[in-house]
């Protein structure tokens, strides 16, 4: 219930903040931003490889695993929009896997410490 509240919420920020017009060329730059961070990972973490356990891998990993899941679905949205809701999911999507690859970046370089 709580989870609805705030994508109702995120979705509706973004309909209000981002003029309808300029969504949908919008939403290549808030992929491009997700996919950084969540590349830049995915190379610290080879260049790290063997440092932590399969544990902690596999958690980083898990994160990982949610952004770039959260990045497919934004891009989904905005390559089929039935219109300018969809290109706002596919920003807050895409938001969504920024953060999840940042979560990712941080629980990495705490293991690392």
């Amino acid at each position: 219930m709580l989870a609805k509240f705030f994508r109702a919420t995120i979705v509706a920020s973004v309909v209000y903040l981002v003029p309808l017009g300029a969504q949908a060329f919008e939403c290549p730059k808030h992929f491009d931003d997700a996919q950084a961070v969540i590349d830049k990972v995915q190379a610290d973490m080879k260049g790290m490889k063997g440092q932590m356990s399969k544990e902690e891998h596999a958690l980083v990993h898990a994160l990982l695993d949610d952004a770039k899941m959260r990045l497919a679905g934004a891009k989904h949205n905005h390559e089929k929009p039935q219109g300018a809701y969809d290109h706002a999911r596919a920003i807050a999507k895409a938001d969504a896997a920024l953060g999840y690859a940042r979560a990712a970046d941080m629980l990495h370089f705490h293991y690392m410490q």
